[in-house]
């Protein structure tokens, strides 16, 4: 049994304290754990020519995780035991944000050859979902066929790890087991030729009518919509570069040291670890961009970034780094951390997730941290450190980190923001800067008007909601912050 991540940070020496990253072992993907009932078989029988069948019960499937990342294909083979029509298709959808909707839904020839595709709306709500192709498609009894749909930009689907490590088998259809997730990393439809990691069920199902009638399918239900969290919080559908935006490749320099406009660019492909700022003035707007360093000089940069995607990697560093960064509407996912301020930061509307924590490491994650430093205003955000306690007792610290290991903390407001839950790996969602462990101390913190999710324990963190907020400081100030579910929330 491991312990929750402790708020440690072992300080390096002063000159060299902002650029030494902490090294990281191994390559790792975080994810988020649901829960459920394995899926039960369907029972329909196979000649009733009104009623559409699938793979896969209508239960909630069991061992699912959310994956997020590059855009890609997902789905899986099959084969009829009846001849019959293929009317649609069937997907689980894990996240109630309408980017977790699939792009499209295809059905594909065992060779890769397009038999249907339909576009797919994006919609709210978690559960199974249902698409219906314009025609029907006939499918001959013990022959091969791919069902697959695509993700949106984000990457989001639905997996389980072997889930595919024993075949399934109905009265209509049968689904092999061993090397049967297939997948491709793709901007746009494609057929999927890779065989998946650890024989994941993506959960793409097919919607299958028996028999050879005209008749239109009796439709699959769709399930009530979750909502979203009350108060509009940033997510994968209001943060990142704009759906609909057409991205260029970019051909500037990865180290700028003149002042630079960047907009609607993929800075990605030539620009692997970080945008490395060395001068005032660069502007990042509607952009793909990896890790933004802006730690020249000790303040003698800045950036503003808005409406882009962050990917910083497998790098031990953080997403956003430095002094004078403004960032807006942002999707920030891998690095060690997701945003590390010193000073001259602020962060609005955006959405801080999914660090980088390999299993085998022991890195400590936060979302939002400063180890020193002043002047930061942190409004309106979601901020989640995601990564799950791993065996080697690596994961998250917080979801706001605030610890003077190398300078006093000081004028620091953290407004209306959602933290949210990770009853794994994190002692408390939140750390206020009180001086004890730490050399220096914190003053004029202002946390102000924040959620905080409760998470299965109904604590948030492991241990709690926050911890080391001192109320008795200078200028520090606990005021309307409250549990998700609206009871007030005192330190």
């Amino acid at each position: 049994m491991h312990s929750p991540v402790p708020p440690t940070h072992t300080p390096t020496p002063r000159r060299l304290r902002r650029l030494v990253p902490v090294a990281l072992l191994a390559v790792g993907l975080s994810a988020v754990v649901l829960t459920g009932p394995a899926p039960a078989a369907p029972t329909a029988d196979p000649q009733r020519a009104a009623a559409t069948v699938g793979a896969f019960g209508k239960g909630e499937p069991s061992g699912v995780i959310v994956r997020r990342g590059p855009s890609r294909e997902v789905g899986m083979r099959f084969s009829p035991k009846v001849d019959g029509k293929v009317v649609g298709v069937r997907y689980y959808k894990p996240l109630a944000w309408k980017a977790a909707t699939p792009r499209s839904a295809t059905l594909w020839s065992g060779s890769g050859k397009r038999l249907a595709r339909t576009s797919i709306a994006p919609v709210a709500g978690t559960g199974w979902q249902s698409v219906k192709f314009r025609s029907k498609v006939a499918l001959t009894k013990g022959t091969r066929y791919v069902v697959s749909v695509h993700t949106r930009t984000k990457g989001i689907h639905a997996a389980t790890p072997r889930g595919f490590a024993k075949g399934h088998s109905t009265a209509q259809l049968r689904v092999p087991g061993k090397r049967n997730g297939w997948t491709t990393v793709s901007d746009r439809p494609a057929f999927p030729r890779s065989e998946a990691r650890g024989d994941a069920n993506f959960w793409v199902d097919v919607r299958f009518k028996p028999g050879t009638s005209t008749q239109d399918p009796t439709p699959t239900p769709t399930p009530t919509p979750t909502p979203t969290p009350v108060g509009g919080w940033p997510g994968p559908d209001n943060t990142g570069v704009p759906a609909g935006t057409t991205l260029t490749p970019y051909t500037g320099p990865c180290t700028i040291s003149s002042p630079v406009t960047i907009t609607g660019a993929d800075v990605l492909a030539k620009c692997k670890d970080a945008l490395v700022i060395q001068t005032k003035g660069v502007v990042i707007d509607k952009s793909s961009v990896p890790g933004v360093w802006s730690i020249y000089g000790d303040g003698d940069s800045s950036v503003t970034i808005t409406d882009s995607d962050v990917r910083a990697g497998s790098v031990s560093t953080a997403g956003l780094w430095g002094y004078n960064i403004k960032a807006s509407r942002v999707d920030i996912t891998g690095g060690q951390h997701s945003f590390q301020c010193n000073n001259f930061c602020e962060l609005s509307d955006s959405w801080l997730h999914d660090q980088y924590n390999p299993d085998g490491g022991s890195t400590h994650n936060n979302a939002f941290i400063s180890n020193g430093g002043h002047t930061m205003v942190v409004r309106h955000n979601t901020l989640h450190c995601t990564a799950i306690l791993n065996s080697t007792d690596g994961g998250c610290t917080a979801d706001v980190s605030l610890f003077g290991d190398f300078d006093p903390i000081d004028d620091v407001l953290i407004e209306n923001n959602f933290l949210r839950a990770n009853n794994s790996s994190i002692s408390y969602c939140a750390y206020g800067g009180q001086k004890g462990s730490k050399p220096y101390g914190a003053t004029n913190i202002r946390f102000i008007n924040n959620v905080f999710e409760r998470g299965a324990n109904r604590k948030c963190g492991v241990y709690g909601p926050v911890t080391s907020f001192e109320k008795g400081a200078v200028g520090n100030v606990w005021s309307g912050n409250v549990w998700d579910s609206g009871e007030a929330l005192n330190p």
